[in-house]
């Protein structure tokens, strides 16, 4: 019973999605092209080739025309329209060999092709009484176009030993298919009221869309059919997703159009999450990519992990220009990716750009972000650390990296301790707990240092300070633990005047009973003070005992 349900629900699909028409194309094609491999010399091999993949092409337009006007069958029809646009692609990478050997007479060819195209699928379109958008329409035709206009260009350059334009032949394709892709845009937004009335009952996206999906597959394997039949000779033809961005980049802002005015954009978020997987394409071999261009990409890019950092950028900030929310994370986050992991080209570092200037430009950002939204702690302790960031980056860059840590470490500390002082939540209050920690342990490397005797005595001098500026904080915040911050330092600072007194032979001429007499006359008369409660009464505004403390307790 199981078994005839089974066979009942495979019989239902073959019946209604009737999937032999493309089935019929690939058996076809494939027929053809083995068919033609003994038809003589290439000039016939080609000319068979193109003759019966035209032939084929006639007849499937034809049958498209009757399924629709006698049999009204548009299910059908559907299928027979990818067919035959499968079949106009098939015919414009028919004459790539003979593009190389008999240039003028696959040029004439292949423009009688694109006649061809532009012909039939006028024909179907006027017959069939469907209407096809001007936008649509402009961009099915520049992408049938670059389909057959890459064979001459490439063909041109292999002949007359055009070598880079041979080798960047591929890349150079893929971004034409993008940018015949991007032509898209202004009626993505429009969606399903720019064909609600197409002739047909078919409904958007299903129409017009899915013929251009079959266009970017065909266009992405067409990319690496490219390389294998006009690239570098003697270069061992591999997968190399490179080829793939400028598809990928286009195919994001198509999506992220669709929603991009409204005020809940989900196509447009969820291109945002999806827009890091474009690096993906730029990670073969070790960001260099196999292709035969790595010296001109180094030079003018360098590396393909940088343009794909780079087309990351470029997204977010499209998402921008449209006023997405919250696209400014993610021009952030790109813009910090670039500066850490971008390898910066040639061209830019002879113009003194360095990777951590792309950090500073993400903190300015950042802060400018947080201004417009004014109560973000956490904005503010982020742009602080992307600040840092790029401030021990230009140490490195700058051969001081010493230099460059303490200049980090001193703002990382300030900016905290100015965030604790302006906002009052636990964030803010975690950051002054935070950064009174740094104090201390700096405190403690400071003493150290000066202790091993490799530090001069400018120590001191930042010890002093670090004690004045706590204190200074202590009247901001108004806190009691900063105190005792205060006195980590100050005591460090004794200690360490102290041990040069002691190299200096200073104790051996003092009369330590005397001075030890009286330290202890002064601890005693603190002890005394804190019993009668006199520092109690001093953290109060008012003399009376339930007044409001005028300092609160810890950090």
């Amino acid at each position: 019973m199981a078994r005839g349900s089974q066979l009942h629900s495979l019989g239902r699909f073959l019946y209604t999605q009737n999937p032999f028409y493309l089935i019929s194309c690939l058996l076809i094609l494939y027929g053809l092209q083995t068919a033609t491999v003994s038809a003589g010399d290439l000039f016939q091999r080609s000319l068979s080739l193109s003759g019966g993949i035209a032939a084929y092409t006639v007849l499937m337009a034809v049958t498209c025309v009757a399924v629709i006007r006698i049999c009204k069958v548009w299910q059908d029809a559907r299928s027979i329209f990818l067919v035959v646009i499968i079949s106009l692609v098939a015919l414009s990478t028919s004459l790539d060999e003979l593009a190389i050997t008999h240039w003028n007479t696959a040029t004439q060819i292949l423009c009688i092709g694109f006649l061809f195209a532009v012909v039939i699928s006028e024909s179907v379109i006027h017959a069939t009484k469907i209407r096809f958008p001007f936008w649509y329409r402009s961009s099915y035709y520049t992408l049938l176009l670059v389909f057959f206009a890459a064979p001459i260009g490439l063909g041109y350059a292999v002949v007359h030993r055009h070598d880079e334009l041979a080798n960047w032949g591929a890349p150079l394709y893929s971004v034409l298919v993008a940018v015949g892709l991007l032509m898209l845009a202004p009626t993505m937004s429009k969606g399903r009221r720019r064909v609600r009335h197409n002739g047909t009952p078919w409904q958007w996206p299903y129409y017009p869309l899915s013929a251009f999906v079959i266009l970017v597959v065909l266009a992405a394997i067409r990319t690496h059919a490219i390389w294998m039949s006009f690239g570098f000779r003697g270069t061992p033809v591999r997968f190399e997703p490179f080829l793939l961005l400028p598809i990928a980049f286009a195919i994001l802002v198509l999506l992220a159009e669709i929603d991009a005015k409204r005020l809940l954009p989900r196509f447009a978020w969820g291109t945002m999450a999806a827009a890091p997987l474009m690096l993906l394409c730029g990670m073969s071999h070790n960001g260099m990519t196999y292709l035969p261009i790595q010296s001109d990409l180094r030079f003018a890019f360098g590396s393909a992990s940088t343009v794909a950092l780079l087309m990351l950028v470029l997204f977010y900030l499209y998402l921008a220009v449209r006023r997405v929310a919250y696209v400014e994370y993610g021009v952030v986050g790109s813009i910090i990716a670039m500066g850490i992991f971008a390898d910066l080209p040639q061209t830019a570092q002879v113009y003194g750009v360095q990777n951590w200037m792309f950090l500073a430009l993400a903190s300015l950002i950042s802060a400018v972000v947080c201004l417009r939204v004014w109560r973000s702690d956490i904005g503010w302790f982020a742009v602080a650390v992307i600040s840092s960031v790029a401030i021990v980056m230009a140490g490195n860059t700058y051969d001081e990296t010493v230099l460059g840590l303490l200049a980090a470490c001193v703002f990382a500390v300030a900016s905290m301790m100015t965030i604790g002082a302006v906002y009052e939540s636990e964030f803010a209050s975690l950051v002054r707990h935070l950064s009174a920690a740094i104090i201390v342990i700096a405190v403690g490397g400071l003493v150290a240092w000066y202790l091993s005797g490799t530090a001069d005595r400018r120590v001191l001098i930042t010890l002093f300070a670090i004690s004045i500026f706590a204190l200074i904080y202590l009247q901001v915040v108004r806190r009691t633990g900063w105190l005792y911050v205060a006195a980590v330092p100050a005591i460090g600072l004794c200690v360490l005047i102290s041990w040069d007194g002691y190299k200096a032979g200073v104790f051996r001429q003092s009369n330590v009973p005397l001075q030890s007499g009286l330290t202890c006359f002064a601890i005693g008369l603190a002890i005394t003070t804190m019993k009668t409660g006199v520092h109690r009464r001093l953290f109060r505004s008012t003399p009376h005992a339930a007044a409001t403390p005028r300092y609160k307790s810890g950090l």
